[in-house]
């Protein structure tokens, strides 16, 4: 040796191999059809995921009218067996609550 000391940890590695040019270009072409590929389908995947969140969000719609309906139906017959439970004509109770909007029709 010339002097020079290595740690008695130091890993020596062999030189590197030659890799053939046909080897490499056949290594990045496939790294570059791996791009495309995941490319292709992240964009599918993507119009998947945005059908469903359509269908999703247009469910969610449907239930939420459903709810407000159920509640206004729950609403009129609380109001209904309150006047009627107080002993007010039903007429002179709308008025008086101010539900007017409660008993319109849509």
């Amino acid at each position: 040796m010339s002097g020079v000391q290595r740690h008695p940890n130091t890993v020596v590695l062999p030189a590197p191999i030659q890799v053939s040019p046909l080897i490499r270009a056949a290594r990045w072409g496939a790294l570059g059809l791996g791009i495309l590929w995941g490319a292709y389908r992240l964009s599918v995947i993507r119009e998947h995921h945005a059908d469903l969140r359509e269908w999703e969000h247009d469910k969610a719609v449907v239930k939420a009218q459903e709810a407000a309906k159920e509640k206004k139906w729950l609403a009129k017959d609380e109001m209904r067996y309150l006047m009627k439970t107080i002993g007010i004509p039903f007429e002179e109770g709308v008025a008086q609550f101010g539900v007017q909007d409660l008993y319109r029709d849509e």
